[in-house]
């Protein structure tokens, strides 16, 4: 049954909160590194020290380190169903990119293949952020604890690496931003209330519209029904 006649159930409670603590940890991690990258930077030593920055960075990075074990433990049906999906790729996925830059615009081209409860899109930038963060990680930690413990030709390379694995989350934090806000922002009621329109849920994720109705979690006369009223 559509929740208010309009709306479908997408995301639980501990998915949505794990997913801003993310958001919060990455922004502050970047902005907290911002002064080590560029001079231009410098003017934030005069609201904070170096040293409070470097706490900041530090207290953040255990918040991005820990959000993901406790996702398992807030959402674990979530969790399960995500990382299900991120591995579950076809043809239909591969198709995506070819009308993705129509998409990426905020057009729904006609042909677009049916997708599932998260596009191509989402599941390339879920595999790109699990692996930056992996990097991210492993690079940080090294910086942090290992000058004693780890060989100096270890060290040199963890600073590039920590770089390059921020730039790279950076750009898929951007890319996601960027869809989310402005080429599909009905996609964000799904991070704040838990739940999209059934109309978006058809247009955008037809393939998992479709299962919705094969499992009886909503009928196909409620649902276009509330996509014609909201049409009219």
């Amino acid at each position: 049954m559509l929740i208010d006649h309009k709306y479908v159930h997408r995301h639980e409670k501990g998915f949505i909160i794990c997913h801003w603590l993310n958001a919060l940890a990455f922004i502050m991690l970047y902005l907290t590194a911002l002064p080590l990258y560029s001079e231009y930077f410098h003017f934030f030593y005069t609201i904070l020290s170096p040293y409070t920055f470097q706490i900041l960075h530090r207290t953040f990075a255990v918040l991005f380190i820990a959000t993901p074990v406790l996702s398992v433990f807030l959402a674990p049906k979530s969790m399960k169903h995500w990382a299900k999906q991120i591995v579950d790729v076809g043809l239909n996925d591969i198709k995506f990119f070819i009308y993705f830059p129509l998409e990426a615009v905020g057009l729904h081209p006609k042909g677009m293949p049916k997708q599932g409860f998260y596009n191509a899109g989402e599941k390339l930038n879920s595999a790109l952020q699990i692996f930056s963060w992996f990097l991210l990680v492993v690079s940080g930690l090294a910086l942090w604890f290992g000058e004693t413990s780890l060989s100096k030709e270890t060290m040199y390379w963890m600073v590039p690496l920590h770089s390059a694995a921020a730039g790279l989350a950076f750009a898929g934090f951007i890319g996601h931003f960027y869809l989310a806000m402005f080429a599909n922002p009905d996609s964000m009621r799904g991070m704040k209330a838990g739940n999209i329109h059934i109309r978006y849920a058809k247009a955008h994720h037809e393939a998992w519209y479709e299962e919705l109705i094969a499992r009886g979690e909503i009928s196909r006369e409620e649902a276009e029904k509330s996509i014609l009223k909201n049409d009219a």
